[in-house]
């Protein structure tokens, strides 16, 4: 049982020790000091050391002698020394022994117990004058409040003991202030906390909008990406086949027509030749060009189409005159591949220089259409 109650007073002292360092941590020294020895003295109480308890409620008692229940502690321990030596025995001791017994807890330092033992030599003898001297000792040497409490009569022990208890209330009340601090304190370090987490979510929150902000034009500018190599990869394919044609058309001087094509041809340069005309009446000198080379070549193609269901390879009308030297076997084909021929190298140097026909140009070029125009009309129906 007493080695238990040794456990629970060790651990006892230490939450109080640690209630002491946490409560107090910025207090001053002394303080601190008077806090350690009255926990001390309380575990030591609890444990059944009631010399070092009430030495340790002492030394609170000397730096302050209302802090919390300390007298009560002392008288406790008074009393319950008292009853383990045998108050009774002390009383029926002889008095020298009583006066070697005082003048040796006198001169220890311990001062309840030699003001016990004169105080006994009293109560046999009141006009002892040594016990008397040496009670006053002991009372000048006790505490401030413990040599009032024996000084003062019933009453006004009493209202020292309710100003002792006022002062107590107060200490309790200061604790209970110093608590609420800390309650406080912890509050707002709680808000502070608080605040700052929802700072950081906010950031988070933001930070993860910019991230699916960038993620969508990271996505957006792949599909572009795409999009334009796509695009490139048509152009490309489509410069290719259109090189591949106009390879083909100029490797071919001229490509099969139905006779359905004729009247179309026909119409297309009698079209042309009559423009030709009205263009130059109205000195329109480069409309006139333009309309004396569609003319000179619609007609020979209509020759061709009519005849030998041929007719020349867009872009380059240029075959047209190797088409006429090898289909139309007639005496004048050559003269008339002559005019077409002029027609058409002009028509390239002007293309060459880009820039307008003048008018010396398009009365050449519409004199040569002129010539082909009647070729043409002479031997088509």
């Amino acid at each position: 049982m007493k080695r238990q109650t040794l456990i629970r007073a060790f651990f006892a002292f230490s939450l109080c020790c640690f209630v002491v360092s946490a409560a107090y941590a910025d207090v001053p020294d002394q303080r601190k000091e008077m806090s350690l020895h009255y926990y001390r003295g309380v575990v030591y109480f609890e444990s059944g050391r009631y010399d070092d308890a009430l030495t340790e409620f002492q030394n609170v008692a000397g730096i302050d002698p209302y802090y919390k229940d300390t007298s009560v502690y002392i008288e406790k321990c008074m009393d319950t020394l008292e009853k383990y030596r045998g108050d009774a025995k002390l009383k029926g001791e002889k008095d020298v022994d009583l006066y070697f017994l005082g003048k040796a807890y006198y001169d220890k330092g311990e001062y309840n117990k030699a003001l016990g033992a004169f105080r006994a030599i009293l109560e046999k003898n009141p006009n002892d004058k040594f016990a008397q001297y040496y009670v006053q000792l002991c009372m000048n040497s006790l505490p401030p409040s413990q040599a009032r409490k024996g000084r003062l009569s019933v009453a006004e022990g009493k209202v020292v003991e309710l100003t002792d208890l006022e002062k107590e209330v107060a200490y309790v009340k200061s604790d209970i202030r110093e608590q609420e601090d800390v309650e406080k304190f912890l509050r707002e370090k709680a808000l502070r906390r608080a605040a700052r987490d929802e700072v950081i979510r906010a950031k988070e929150r933001q930070l993860k909008e910019q991230e699916d902000i960038l993620d969508e034009e990271k996505q957006d500018y792949l599909s572009q990406a795409k999009i334009t190599r796509e695009t490139e990869h048509l152009k490309n394919q489509t410069e290719k086949w259109r090189n591949m044609k106009e390879k083909l058309a100029s490797a071919q001087p001229g490509v099969p027509a139905e006779l359905i094509d004729y009247p179309v041809a026909l119409n297309a340069a009698e079209k042309y030749y009559i423009e030709m005309n009205e263009a130059l009446c109205t000195s329109r000198w480069n409309a006139a060009g333009l309309s004396a080379v569609g003319a000179a070549i619609n007609y020979c193609d209509a020759i061709l189409i009519y005849y030998y269901g041929v007719r020349s390879a867009a872009p380059r009308h240029e075959n047209v005159t190797r088409l006429l030297l090898e289909n139309v076997k007639r005496s004048d084909t050559q003269s008339s591949v002559y005019h077409l021929r002029a027609i058409l190298n002009l028509k390239r140097l002007i293309d060459d220089e880009d820039r307008p026909i003048t008018r010396s140009e398009a009365l050449f070029l519409s004199d040569h259409s002129e010539k082909i125009s009647e070729w043409a009309k002479s031997i088509l129906p």
